[in-house]
């Protein structure tokens, strides 16, 4: 069987962990080359230690940040066909009226830095060289872009920017380059909770019972979503797509 994803070249942001990590891994075994972007200093190489892809260490809040990582790619492969914008961080399900006045300012500018400007960001880095080999966005979304209780107040909002995101992007850059998402219903990456409040990674997790598949999807199950989205199989039918890959939780309503 045929790579799915050869000769493309891709860049991860958030790939030192969790699902992006997994989606560097997969795209890899597919055939691709990836720019691996994350904050973490010595993180990528740790993950990627046999030189297989080219690690760039950057803030996904900075322009400059994103446009050095597509830089990157354009300088070692010449192109770039896939930008996969994951990286993110969770509210821990902070309720609202518990923020004080200060705390909310503060966490509203965190978590929307990271999980909706790093998004916009980095389309706008990559969109001219994507638009060249009509290329594709992946947005990762969440449960929590449509339904509410699955986060909190800050986090609930920003993934449904990302829907909405992901929508506008697909009409605006047609047919040029397509962008979708791919939306996880609960996965065990230890995402990171807010620094500004002192957060440590969420604590809770949903028991496989609660579910109705009684499994937990892990970061390898979804990157098979992103893979599919990158590859020549979703060339004349996917953009404006978000795929909802919840293990069916959305239908049950969050239960922890």
């Amino acid at each position: 069987m045929p790579f799915q994803l050869e000769n493309k070249v891709a860049l991860v942001t958030g790939a030192a962990g969790g699902i992006g990590l997994a989606v560097a891994r997969r795209f890899l075994a597919e055939g691709a080359r990836v720019v691996a972007f994350d904050r973490v200093p010595g993180g990528l190489e740790n993950e990627f230690p046999g030189g297989d892809v080219v690690c760039c260490a950057g803030d996904v809040r900075s322009l400059a940040d994103n446009r050095r990582a597509v830089e990157l790619a354009e300088s070692r492969y010449g192109r770039l066909d896939v930008l996969v914008a994951n990286a993110g961080i969770y509210d821990n399900r902070r309720p609202f009226l518990s923020f004080s006045d200060v705390e909310l300012d503060a966490a509203f500018d965190e978590l929307f830095a990271v999980n909706v400007k790093g998004y916009m960001l980095a389309a706008r880095a990559a969109a001219d060289i994507l638009a060249r080999n009509r290329g594709s966005i992946i947005f990762t979304s969440s449960i929590s872009g449509t339904h509410a209780g699955f986060g909190g107040a800050l986090y609930v909002s920003a993934k449904h920017a990302i829907n909405g995101l992901t929508r506008q992007l697909a009409l605006e850059l047609a047919p040029r380059v397509r962008v979708n998402a791919v939306a996880p219903g609960y996965a065990p990456t230890g995402l990171r909770g807010l620094e500004s409040l002192g957060q440590d990674k969420n604590p809770v997790s949903p028991a496989p019972e609660n579910l109705p598949l009684q499994a937990i999807a892990t970061p390898d199950d979804y990157a098979s979503a992103y893979v599919f989205l990158a590859s020549v199989a979703a060339e004349r039918m996917a953009t404006g797509s978000i795929l909802a890959l919840d293990g069916g939780t959305a239908i049950r309503g969050p239960r922890v």
